[in-house]
């Protein structure tokens, strides 16, 4: 997969070559990590909500 590649349009410019290449292991990765996040992120706001009506 060739996130940067001007024949796929990823380039204003005509003349330039090949871009470098992304697999598809670091695209689902990053997913993963971005998702974890969002869980976290979540769970702590749950958290945060359950103590503040405890207290």
């Amino acid at each position: 997969m060739d996130l940067f590649d001007a024949e796929l349009g990823g380039r204003d410019e005509p003349g330039a070559g090949p871009g470098g290449s992304c697999s598809w292991v670091t695209v689902v990765i990053l997913g993963v990590l971005v998702l974890l996040a969002v869980l976290v992120h979540s769970f702590f706001g749950w958290v945060r909500d359950l103590l503040s009506a405890l207290f």
